[in-house]
């Protein structure tokens, strides 16, 4: 009986061709993973993206702490509010404001002027409230006055703020950081590490650099 000796260097199997079915290990893969692998035996060497996820919407990359670009966008947006205020109301503004300078002191014109012109500093006041949290909680993280310098609120991790901190930042927070005499509630964040104010601390937010989309700076390296 003559045993069949085998022929070195030839394969036994059958072939696998373009077409011919792969191990038993491809069916553990996922559908769209066999349907990636059988797109690509069918297209050769060309490449192809059908099968690539979208990537999602960038979020808005932050730096570093900043202070003295915050403190510039702070000048841009008050006055930003205060000249849509007086553009608006410019003839009442400037008649109580003549009434407040020509009056008699302590005579009623000059009372009736003050009291008005307190007004509008409280209406002055309101608007800039509502466009700080409208922009601030925007996919933008920023007021214009921040977006000219390049900075973005952000929270303690440089992600982007919820609505609720937004809202304690430019209400319960700046009311006590105006509180504080010399302005102290924010020159604090010239003297500290990660340059919070007062209201960013009441709100556990931050001021940071502007970067790229999609480019941020981790809370580790920002402090290292």
């Amino acid at each position: 009986m003559t045993s069949q000796r085998p022929a070195f260097g030839k394969k036994t199997s059958a072939p696998m061709g373009r077409g011919a079915a792969r191990p038993a290990a491809q069916s553990s893969l996922s559908p769209e993973a066999q349907a990636f692998l059988q797109h690509e035996r069918q297209s050769g060497d060309r490449p192809s993206y059908e099968f690539a996820s979208k990537p999602a919407a960038e979020a808005v990359g932050a730096g570093k702490p900043v202070w003295g670009r915050r403190i510039v966008a702070r000048l841009v947006d008050e006055f930003l509010i205060w000249g849509i205020v007086y553009f608006v109301f410019h003839d009442d503004i400037s008649r109580n404001i003549g009434m407040l300078l020509e009056g008699a002191p302590g005579s009623a014109e000059e009372d009736m002027a003050s009291v008005a012109l307190f007004g509008y500093a409280l209406m002055w006041a309101f608007f800039e409230c509502v466009y700080n949290i409208a922009m601030e909680a925007s996919r933008y993280q920023a007021t214009l006055g921040k977006m000219l310098v390049g900075a973005v609120v952000t929270d303690r991790n440089g992600e982007k703020p919820g609505l609720g901190s937004v809202i304690m930042r430019n209400t319960l927070g700046r009311f006590l950081a105006n509180l504080v005499p010399f302005y102290a509630g924010y020159m604090m964040g010239l003297f500290n590490k990660d340059r919070r104010c007062l209201h960013d601390m009441v709100s556990s937010t931050m001021v940071r650099k502007r970067m790229p989309a999609g480019v941020s700076v981790g809370y580790g390296e920002v402090f290292a």
